[in-house]
């Protein structure tokens, strides 16, 4: 282990006795292992006293945590309790995305979107079981979940929340896309039979094992490292 400096920190890392980085009043302890041969401190540990100087100054003093989780947690209640806001708001950006994609005549109808398949009004709604609400339900408590036990860092925990947010947002648009262009193309009995049961539920699917990965990937960066680090 290499000495304490004259400020009392392990030697040349910068980090002084007397408190970690500004704001947190506490000791950062890293303990540095030198490299064989050469007795300057290994790349991975390096890369862990970078890692922990980063999360150490995330907002996690005062009420922000709090707050930021007691925030996700209402978040999660609103899924519920206005639900017929977001499928109002898919519905919305779905119309838009089929017009853009050529569809005729399309318009938002209360939480259906219309479109004319060869001068035939047809279209779909987007039923509670359609909905995004009930998909980011998990994501946003668990969230809420780490914010409060103080596990995870702040910023980590939100970039997790917000990747997984994006993926199932996006996959649920997609799928709503094909099943207009299926409906287009193929008319829309068969169109609909065909995208909502098969393509539309694929879809769905690959979005939601995409979001969670991606949630974990993000939530979990630098953990194996860090515990490989404490081995040599």
């Amino acid at each position: 282990m290499s000495a304490p400096d004259a400020a009392g920190g392990p030697a040349g890392t910068g980090v002084p006795a007397g408190g970690g980085p500004a704001g947190t009043g506490d000791l950062l302890a890293v303990p540095l292992v030198e490299a064989p041969g050469d007795g300057t401190p290994s790349d991975v540990l390096q890369a862990r006293l970078l890692d922990e100087l980063v999360e150490a100054a995330s907002p996690d003093v005062g009420l922000v945590r709090p707050v930021l989780g007691a925030g996700t947690a209402a978040v999660v209640l609103s899924m519920f309790v206005m639900a017929s806001d977001v499928r109002h708001a898919e519905a919305g950006l779905s119309a838009v995305l089929a017009r853009t994609l050529g569809l005729h005549d399309v318009y938002r109808a209360g939480y259906a979107v219309m479109f004319s398949v060869e001068g035939v009004r047809t279209g779909y709604e987007i039923t509670l079981g359609c909905t995004v609400a009930f998909l980011l339900v998990p994501f946003f408590a668990a969230t809420s979940v780490l914010l409060t036990i103080r596990r995870v860092p702040v910023q980590r925990a939100l970039s997790s929340l917000a990747c997984a947010v994006g993926l199932i947002v996006t996959f649920n648009q997609l799928r709503l896309v094909a099943i207009a262009l299926s409906m287009d193309h193929f008319g829309p009995a068969l169109g609909y039979s065909l995208s909502h049961v098969l393509l539309g539920t694929l879809i769905s699917t690959t979005g939601v094992v995409l979001a969670g990965t991606a949630f974990l990937a993000v939530l979990l960066r630098g953990t194996f490292t860090r515990a490989g680090a404490h081995h040599g």
